[in-house]
């Protein structure tokens, strides 16, 4: 039996299949209510240009609309008009997907009039409703027929519609029989008027950003704000990942964040911290006390503003007098007094450091180094301290414990401790000590080291008659850096000492070449002239070297 309504849908699918294109639908009721979820939305680039006038609509009754994600690339500002011509801005990306054109976003608008997505994909065979773009007089939607229905991501469809459109009805939404939306249109890419396509609504609707939406290509060339990921973690990582580039953005990241998560300590000390090292110390103490009064966990608001006033007191920056390193203590202290932490009692080691409290300083680094926090740095700011206190025994005791953190064969993070402790060691006259921690070194750091190295080590070498290692430090550092004069002066009595006197001679005239004032390098010629036995030029070498001051070349002059 053939009711009413189904010999109309007959007569529709009778009209499509004749005319092979889209035709007015003549029996849709919901389309003066869908007709209000629709927007005219348009976007600028960062010079307030217009780059794409598009299509769009209201999903959601907080705003929340969908659109194509063409018309967004670039895009640092976009606006949304809705039927009656009230304009509202775009305030934000919720979701992206460049390889379906879709974007999902925030219009800030008063009582959007939502579309319903529906719950079941539409069939093939079955009419879709195209929803005419806002400024088309059209007053029916037009329909085509659903030539083909493809599955993605399980459970999304991709509709292919049989009928004619325009581009300007990109992004429009595609309803069924019920006046629920199905999808977005899209257009033929390879350019053909004779069908279209329909990206699933709520595949749009399933779109939301991540910790890593910050990194990924989708997100990164849509430069207009993102909504934050749903859950505090991954906000706090996404705020993170944007980075402090943009820093009026990265505020407005966190201004969300705490009116997200206001009972939550980050959003608070993100924001302070971040104003702070932009010089506005007011709104940074403004931050904080917010924090105090909002949170529960008061000992990371405490140490915040801790080592924000001495990390701006240690660059010297100008902050406000109360901004002291007795009041970084005094909220290390109120930190600690609510929940005891080594980072707190680390961050007091280097405020005492500033204070130039040395001993206490370096009490409380090797405190730190009794917790869950022992590490060589920490040995290696207190021998810092006893350096500064002139315990060079203290320094070297502390330097061989932060070397004992480490096992051979060392790793790079050994680095620092093994080349603090060569030069402590070279300051006590144990060169063959030192030799071997700064061989080490250099296994670590081959890639980054200079010739002032190689200088460093062969003067060590030279000590402890290390000849042929001394030999090979010096030509090296001769040939990293070879327009320095002392690197070749060396290398010419590196050479003398090897008993090779032509090499020698030579390495001296690269250096007077270098520099004709150089005393050193004179008399070294002089010496290895002499040895040639070519007195007048050994005398004339040798009485420059007197003329520039060289005590030790007078003296070969008048044996």
């Amino acid at each position: 039996m053939i009711t009413r309504n189904n010999y109309i849908r007959i007569i529709i699918l009778a009209c499509i299949a004749a005319f092979s294109g889209v035709v007015c639908a003549q029996n849709t009721k919901w389309f003066k209510k869908a007709r209000k979820a629709q927007l005219n939305i348009i976007t600028y680039d960062a010079a307030g240009q217009i780059l794409h006038s598009t299509n769009g609509f209201f999903v959601g009754d907080d705003g929340t609309a969908l659109s194509d994600y063409a018309s967004f690339k670039g895009a640092t500002k976009a606006v949304a008009i809705d039927e009656s011509g009230k304009e509202w801005p775009v305030t934000c990306i919720e979701g992206a997907s460049a390889l379906y054109d879709v974007v999902k976003i925030h219009v800030d608008a008063k009582k959007p009039a939502p579309l319903h997505i529906a719950a079941i994909n539409a069939a093939k065979g079955q009419p879709a409703y195209v929803m005419p773009y806002l400024s088309s007089k059209a007053s029916v939607p037009l329909i085509a027929e659903i030539d083909k229905v493809e599955n993605f991501n399980e459970r999304f469809a991709y509709y292919t519609l049989k009928g004619k459109t325009t581009e300007k009805t990109t992004a429009c939404p595609v309803m069924n029989d019920d006046g629920e939306v199905i999808g977005l249109l899209q257009m033929d890419a390879s350019g053909s008027q004779d069908q279209c396509f329909a990206i699933a609504a709520d595949y749009a609707m399933s779109l939301k950003t991540s910790a890593m939406s910050a990194t990924t290509t989708d997100y990164r060339e849509l430069p207009m704000k993102k909504a934050l990921p749903d859950d505090a973690e991954q906000a706090n990582s996404f705020i993170f990942l944007v980075g402090t580039r943009d820093t009026a953005l990265y505020l407005s990241y966190v201004d969300d964040y705490i009116a997200a998560y206001p009972s939550l300590t980050n959003g608070y000390t993100m924001k302070a911290e971040m104003l702070s090292a932009k010089g506005d110390y007011a709104a940074a103490e403004e931050a904080w006390n917010a924090g105090l009064k909002a949170v529960t966990q008061k000992e990371d608001i405490y140490y915040s503003r801790a080592r924000s006033i001495f990390g701006q007191v240690q660059a010297a920056a100008p902050v406000p007098e109360t901004w002291t390193l007795d009041r970084a203590i005094e909220d290390i202290d109120a930190a600690t007094a609510i929940a005891p932490s080594p980072v707190y009692t680390a961050l007091k080691a280097h405020v005492f450091y500033g204070q130039r409290r040395y001993a206490e300083a370096c009490q409380l680094f090797i405190d730190v180094n009794s917790t869950n926090m022992r590490s060589a740095n920490n040995f290696l700011y207190a021998a810092q301290c006893q350096q500064m206190l002139g315990d060079t025994t203290a320094v070297l005791a502390l330097q061989d414990s932060a070397v004992a953190c480490f096992t051979k064969p060392y790793v790079n993070e050994a680095a620092p401790a093994l080349l603090m402790r060569a030069q402590t060691l070279l300051s006590m006259e144990k060169y063959r000590e030192a030799v071997i921690d700064l061989y080490d070194y250099e296994h670590l750091m081959r890639n980054s080291l200079n010739a002032n190295f190689y200088y460093q080590r062969e003067q060590a070498e030279m000590r402890c008659r290390m000849f042929q290692q001394a030999l090979d430090d010096i030509e090296r550092a001769a040939k990293m850096d070879p327009k320095e004069p002392l690197y070749q002066a060396e290398l010419a009595a590196a050479n003398y000492r090897f008993g090779q006197i032509d090499e020698a001679v030579t390495a001296a005239r690269a250096a007077i070449a270098l520099d004709d004032q150089f005393p050193d390098a004179f008399r070294i010629l002089g010496v290895c002239l002499r040895q040639q036995k070519k007195e007048a030029e050994a005398r004339q070498a040798l009485q420059r070297a007197a003329e520039l001051g060289d005590e030790t070349a007078k003296s070969l002059l008048n044996p």
